[in-house]
Protein backbone atom coordinates (compact mmCIF):
# COMPACT_ATOMS: atom_id res chain seq x y z
CA UNK A 1 0.00 0.00 0.00
CA UNK A 2 1.12 3.57 -0.85
CA UNK A 3 0.87 6.63 1.60
CA UNK A 4 0.21 9.75 -1.11
CA UNK A 5 1.07 13.29 0.89
CA UNK A 6 -0.46 16.38 -1.05
CA UNK A 7 0.93 19.88 0.23
CA UNK A 8 -1.51 22.38 0.12
CA UNK A 9 -5.53 22.32 0.58
CA UNK A 10 -6.54 24.50 -2.42
CA UNK A 11 -8.35 24.19 -4.99
CA UNK A 12 -5.51 22.24 -6.94
CA UNK A 13 -4.79 20.02 -3.62
CA UNK A 14 -8.12 19.24 -3.02
CA UNK A 15 -8.56 18.62 -6.61
CA UNK A 16 -5.88 15.86 -6.61
CA UNK A 17 -6.97 14.30 -3.56
CA UNK A 18 -10.34 13.89 -5.32
CA UNK A 19 -9.66 12.47 -8.33
CA UNK A 20 -6.85 10.16 -7.10
CA UNK A 21 -9.11 8.84 -4.53
CA UNK A 22 -11.66 7.73 -7.33
CA UNK A 23 -8.44 6.36 -9.64
CA UNK A 24 -9.34 2.82 -9.72
CA UNK A 25 -5.24 2.06 -9.68
CA UNK A 26 -5.61 4.00 -6.01
CA UNK A 27 -7.78 1.64 -4.47
CA UNK A 28 -5.10 0.73 -2.07
CA UNK A 29 -3.49 4.30 -1.49
CA UNK A 30 -3.61 6.15 2.00
CA UNK A 31 -4.13 10.41 0.68
CA UNK A 32 -3.13 12.47 3.03
CA UNK A 33 -3.26 16.74 2.60
CA UNK A 34 -1.43 19.25 4.50
CA UNK A 35 -1.95 22.80 5.07
CA UNK A 36 -0.96 24.98 7.88
CA UNK A 37 -4.24 27.08 6.70
CA UNK A 38 -7.55 25.88 6.44
CA UNK A 39 -8.53 24.85 3.07
CA UNK A 40 -8.83 27.42 0.21
CA UNK A 41 -7.88 29.99 2.34
CA UNK A 42 -5.10 31.26 0.14
CA UNK A 43 -5.00 31.98 -3.64
CA UNK A 44 -8.10 29.83 -4.13
CA UNK A 45 -10.20 31.70 -1.46
CA UNK A 46 -8.81 35.32 -2.51
CA UNK A 47 -9.90 34.98 -6.17
CA UNK A 48 -13.55 35.17 -4.39
CA UNK A 49 -13.97 31.81 -5.40
CA UNK A 50 -14.21 33.04 -9.46
CA UNK A 51 -13.16 30.18 -12.23
CA UNK A 52 -13.27 30.89 -15.88
CA UNK A 53 -12.11 28.93 -19.35
CA UNK A 54 -11.67 32.37 -21.07
CA UNK A 55 -8.48 34.05 -18.97
CA UNK A 56 -5.53 32.05 -19.97
CA UNK A 57 -3.05 32.32 -23.23
CA UNK A 58 -3.20 29.71 -25.88
CA UNK A 59 -0.79 27.56 -23.75
CA UNK A 60 -3.06 26.98 -21.19
CA UNK A 61 -6.29 27.29 -23.10
CA UNK A 62 -7.53 23.55 -23.30
CA UNK A 63 -6.67 23.11 -19.50
CA UNK A 64 -8.98 25.70 -18.44
CA UNK A 65 -11.79 24.62 -20.45
CA UNK A 66 -11.36 21.14 -18.95
CA UNK A 67 -11.45 22.19 -15.16
CA UNK A 68 -14.31 24.56 -15.89
CA UNK A 69 -16.31 21.71 -17.32
CA UNK A 70 -15.11 19.67 -14.57
CA UNK A 71 -16.20 22.22 -11.73
CA UNK A 72 -20.00 22.45 -13.70
CA UNK A 73 -19.54 18.42 -13.83
CA UNK A 74 -18.90 17.67 -10.10
CA UNK A 75 -21.55 20.39 -9.22
CA UNK A 76 -24.42 18.41 -11.02
CA UNK A 77 -23.07 15.25 -9.53
CA UNK A 78 -22.14 16.56 -5.87
CA UNK A 79 -25.55 19.15 -5.73
CA UNK A 80 -22.87 21.92 -5.84
CA UNK A 81 -25.44 24.43 -6.52
CA UNK A 82 -27.03 23.71 -2.39
CA UNK A 83 -24.32 22.74 -0.77
CA UNK A 84 -21.29 24.98 -1.74
CA UNK A 85 -23.15 27.31 -3.61
CA UNK A 86 -21.47 26.82 -7.15
CA UNK A 87 -23.27 29.19 -9.88
CA UNK A 88 -22.88 30.06 -13.13
CA UNK A 89 -22.44 33.92 -13.07
CA UNK A 90 -21.42 36.66 -15.86
CA UNK A 91 -18.32 38.81 -14.62
CA UNK A 92 -18.84 42.66 -15.41
CA UNK A 93 -15.66 44.92 -15.22
CA UNK A 94 -16.65 48.93 -13.59
CA UNK A 95 -14.29 52.09 -14.54
CA UNK A 96 -14.93 54.38 -12.17
CA UNK A 97 -15.24 58.18 -12.63
CA UNK A 98 -11.56 59.77 -12.59
CA UNK A 99 -10.81 63.26 -10.95
CA UNK A 100 -10.26 65.89 -13.49
CA UNK A 101 -6.64 65.43 -15.36
CA UNK A 102 -5.88 61.95 -14.10
CA UNK A 103 -4.43 59.39 -16.35
CA UNK A 104 -7.61 56.93 -17.25
CA UNK A 105 -7.32 53.25 -15.47
CA UNK A 106 -4.53 51.11 -16.72
CA UNK A 107 -6.57 48.01 -16.42
CA UNK A 108 -8.84 49.14 -19.08
CA UNK A 109 -6.41 48.80 -21.98
CA UNK A 110 -5.30 45.21 -20.88
CA UNK A 111 -9.33 43.90 -21.51
CA UNK A 112 -9.91 45.93 -24.91
CA UNK A 113 -9.96 42.03 -26.31
CA UNK A 114 -13.85 42.08 -23.85
CA UNK A 115 -16.85 43.40 -25.37
CA UNK A 116 -16.59 47.49 -23.82
CA UNK A 117 -20.08 49.05 -23.28
CA UNK A 118 -20.99 52.02 -21.10
CA UNK A 119 -22.81 51.46 -17.84
CA UNK A 120 -26.36 50.18 -18.02
CA UNK A 121 -27.46 50.82 -14.65
CA UNK A 122 -27.65 46.75 -13.98
CA UNK A 123 -26.50 46.91 -11.00
CA UNK A 124 -28.10 49.23 -8.52
CA UNK A 125 -25.72 49.81 -5.75
CA UNK A 126 -23.59 51.31 -8.43
CA UNK A 127 -24.53 54.78 -9.57
CA UNK A 128 -24.51 56.33 -12.93
CA UNK A 129 -21.55 58.54 -10.99
CA UNK A 130 -19.97 56.29 -9.49
CA UNK A 131 -19.04 54.19 -13.36
CA UNK A 132 -18.26 55.54 -16.70
CA UNK A 133 -17.84 52.52 -18.43
CA UNK A 134 -18.51 48.91 -17.72
CA UNK A 135 -16.68 46.00 -19.82
CA UNK A 136 -18.62 42.13 -19.79
CA UNK A 137 -15.72 39.59 -19.23
CA UNK A 138 -17.47 36.60 -19.57
CA UNK A 139 -21.09 35.33 -19.23
CA UNK A 140 -22.84 32.39 -17.82
CA UNK A 141 -21.01 29.70 -19.59
CA UNK A 142 -17.70 31.20 -19.19
CA UNK A 143 -17.42 31.97 -15.62
CA UNK A 144 -18.69 30.47 -12.61
CA UNK A 145 -18.28 31.04 -8.57
CA UNK A 146 -18.06 28.49 -5.92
Amino acid sequence: MHHIVIVGAGIIGISTAYFLSHSPSAQDHTITIFDPSPPVSGASGKAAGFISWCWTGSATASLEELSFKLYEELAQEYAGAEKWSYRQCRALAISGRMPEGEQHNLWVERFKRFKQTEYSGELGWITSEMATTGILLGGAGSFAQW
